[in-house]
């Protein structure tokens, strides 16, 4: 009985996302719902002032460089799945 609680306690137990440790705003671009949850909160929320705006350009550059970077890999492996998708 006791070690069905100890297995029980290890399942429950998840490593947390790298990308969760590192602190990092960016949504996952592998994840499509990340993606659109981001874009439509971005969507919504309005630009202050002009440092806000840039920091938003900048964060909308990276997002479409990993974009990119999944367009290329995808073309490379010739995964057409993954090229509709991008």
């Amino acid at each position: 009985m006791r070690q069905n609680a100890i297995y029980a306690a290890k399942a429950r137990i998840k490593p947390l996302d790298e990308k969760y440790l590192a602190c990092d705003p960016l949504p996952d671009p592998n994840n499509e719902r990340d993606l659109s949850t981001f874009i439509t909160l971005w969507k919504e929320d309005t630009d202050k002032d002009l440092l806000t705006a840039v920091s938003n350009c900048q964060v909308a550059e990276d997002v479409i460089v990993e974009m990119q970077n999944i367009q290329g890999e995808a073309l490379s492996m010739y995964d057409e799945k993954k090229l509709a998708w991008c």
